[in-house]
């Protein structure tokens, strides 16, 4: 079977949609439709069930799907390690990235190192600590940006910085002439909250059962920005670091209130990779750029975690951090 065939069917199975796969791989769709009739052709079956809304596997598309999963990255594995040993500078990278980052971080660090290394291109996930560190794991991912991430054997935590909490509330919210709050007065008011796979929800359960306090929830969602949302129409206080919120609270659309609880634990920010699977050279650059960039912008001051030694790739270029 022809491999053009197979990566362009399993970008369409992994992204469900033609055009998407289409963006990634940088073809037009037209030519991804092509070699998916031809793969069809040769295994006299239907891959895909086409639909408006996209594509969706058959029961063949699935089981050959399942089959390429870990054989298309390893092949990318082995491309990138024969671009590594011509010392080129270009290749992929899989980041997936808190969405509370994304702004703050991650596209802004992607535009300025692309100056550099206009040959490397990105794929970025948004997704949940718990997911993000899932796709570590499962070698989806090649850098995951956490908070607050659950410890894993095979998963290192390269560097990262530490934020503390912050009520954060709209302008007409009852409590936007606070200077300081407490949690025990916040527990009064109507929250809004990402659900438990999000490392900051966990971290905010963990500080309301040390307390025996329990929130008046509104609202519970897998979306960042949906919470955001919520709290910016006054409806609800949130508790978020205020990179999460930086653009807002710049614009004036929302307000970040101290929290005046002395036995409360920060958040930490971590930037992880698998501890035993070598990256490519690609996702090695952006690592220890993304190490020595972090903007400082909006946030508390991007330092070393306590406590965490990084383990980081043999050969890299180490630096010290600075702004940008």
């Amino acid at each position: 079977m022809d491999f053009t065939a197979l990566r362009y069917f399993f970008e369409a199975a992994r992204t469900g949609s033609i055009r998407q796969a289409a963006e990634h791989i940088h073809v037009a769709p037209s030519a991804i439709s092509r070699q998916i009739a031809k793969l069809e052709h040769e295994l006299d079956a239907q891959l895909f069930e086409r639909r408006s809304s996209g594509v969706k596997l058959t029961a063949a598309g699935e089981l050959l799907a399942r089959q390429l999963e870990s054989t298309v990255r390893d092949i990318y594995r082995v491309r990138a390690q024969i671009d590594d040993l011509k010392g080129l500078r270009r290749g992929d990278v899989t980041i997936y990235t808190i969405e509370g980052l994304v702004d703050a971080v991650v596209s802004l660090s992607i535009a300025k190192f692309s100056f550099q290394y206009p040959e490397i291109h990105f794929q970025v996930d948004v997704a949940s600590t718990d997911r993000i560190i899932e796709a570590i794991v499962a070698g989806e991912a090649d850098i995951g940006i956490a908070l607050n991430a659950p410890r894993r054997a095979d998963v290192s935590v390269c560097f990262g910085w530490q934020e503390p909490l912050h009520a954060i509330v709209a302008p007409s919210h009852a409590l936007s002439g606070r200077k300081s709050i407490s949690l025990q007065e916040l527990t009064r008011y109507p929250a809004t909250l990402p659900d438990r796979t999000f490392g900051v929800r966990r971290q905010i359960d963990a500080m309301l059962k040390k307390t025996d306090l329990q929130p008046k929830m509104l609202v519970i969602t897998n979306s960042i920005l949906t919470t955001v949302c919520v709290a910016r129409q006054g409806a609800a206080y949130t508790l978020m670091p205020m990179f999460a919120v930086e653009r807002d609270i710049k614009a004036g659309t929302l307000l970040a209130i101290p929290l005046t609880d002395d036995d409360l634990e920060p958040s930490s920010v971590e930037i992880c990779v698998h501890r035993n699977r070598r990256l490519s050279l690609a996702a090695r650059e952006f690592l220890s750029w993304l190490e020595n960039n972090i903007p400082k912008g909006g946030l508390q001051g991007p330092v070393e975690l306590a406590g965490i030694k990084g383990q980081r790739d043999r050969g890299r270029n180490h630096g010290r951090r600075r702004a940008l």
